[in-house]
């Protein structure tokens, strides 16, 4: 059988450029191999196939198959650009994914990330969020890597200081966090052994603590500042641990105020890849609200209970 006429070429600068599903359907028919097989994969009825492939033909100047033996075979300049259609293909499926994942379902849970401090403040008031909220459930994310909310890896984020500038993102100071350094009532800080962080994780807190001991040695380094608490509270030591944390409780005694070098501005952060959800919305407000309530106890201000 002989090959049909080539379509009338075109001038570059007359060159259509081809819509992304007449690409889809040019790759669905180069892999299928027939109209019929084509329409069936993508859904679409054969006469509608077969007229948008002479379309993208006509448009591009090009024949991209022939005909043989009851299989369309895609043509030289056809099988090259297959392997384009196909590459396009896929990113448009890596596209859809992406935006899918970006737009949580109505019942979604809504995922919170924050520094572990903050976390343990979120974990203890979990309920009264997800109640405040109208019953949305809520994934905290307990995680030192800083979650990239325009990639929808999570939806609202809490900050300690220098939240992003970039395009989408919404910043709110809804607090300070302050520590201090606390030791259980029945030891003496004069002896107890010091935990500090190491610099990395907060140069800050490091630097006073090695003010506050006065050359005595130093016996661990514990970056997580819940964990510092426990140790505080369980095994004698002396260290600094959120104000929030330490001043309930009944086992340990303040040592000095706050100082504010070692404090934190929290900030709510959260995007417009999910700020439009209801849900999303609806924990940002239990959020500030919660901030509010507790700001006194984040910024150390309520005394600690005599020694």
């Amino acid at each position: 059988m002989a090959e049909p006429a080539a379509p009338s070429p075109r001038r570059d600068r007359d060159l259509a450029s081809p819509a992304w599903d007449d690409i889809r359907i040019f790759d669905a028919i180069a892999l299928c191999g027939s109209m019929a097989l084509a329409a069936a994969r993508l859904g679409l009825s054969e006469a509608t196939v077969t007229r948008r492939l002479k379309a993208l033909e006509r448009d591009l100047g090009l024949q991209l198959f022939t005909r043989a033996a009851n299989r369309l075979v895609p043509t030289a300049i056809g099988l090259g650009l297959a392997a384009e259609a196909s590459e396009v293909s896929a990113a448009m499926a890596r596209f859809r994914t992406r935006a899918a994942s970006a737009r949580p379902e109505p019942g979604a849970p809504v995922r919170v990330t924050a520094t572990t401090s903050i976390n343990l403040l979120l974990t203890r008031h979990a309920t009264t969020l997800s109640s405040r909220a109208g019953g949305v459930e809520i994934v905290i994310l307990s995680t030192r890597e800083r979650l990239d909310l325009s990639k929808g890896q999570a939806d609202i984020a809490l900050r300690m200081s220098n939240p992003p500038q970039g395009p989408g993102y919404y910043a709110q100071k809804v607090g300070r966090l302050m520590q201090a350094i606390y030791c259980r009532r029945d030891v003496d800080p004069a002896t107890a052994p010091i935990i500090s962080v190491s610099r990395e994780t907060s140069s800050r807190i490091d630097e006073h603590l090695r003010r506050f001991a006065a050359g005595r040695p130093i016996a661990a380094r514990v970056g997580d500042s819940a964990a510092r608490y426990e140790s505080i509270r369980l095994s004698g030591t002396l260290s600094m641990a959120p104000c929030f944390m330490a001043d309930g409780d009944e086992s340990l005694v303040r040592i000095e105020p706050p100082p504010d070098t070692t404090s934190d501005d929290i900030y709510l952060l959260s995007h417009e890849v999910s700020r439009a959800h209801p849900g999303v919305a609806a924990v940002l407000a239990a959020l500030r609200a919660l901030f509010r309530e507790h700001r006194a106890l984040l910024a150390g201000e309520r005394a600690g209970r005599p020694g």
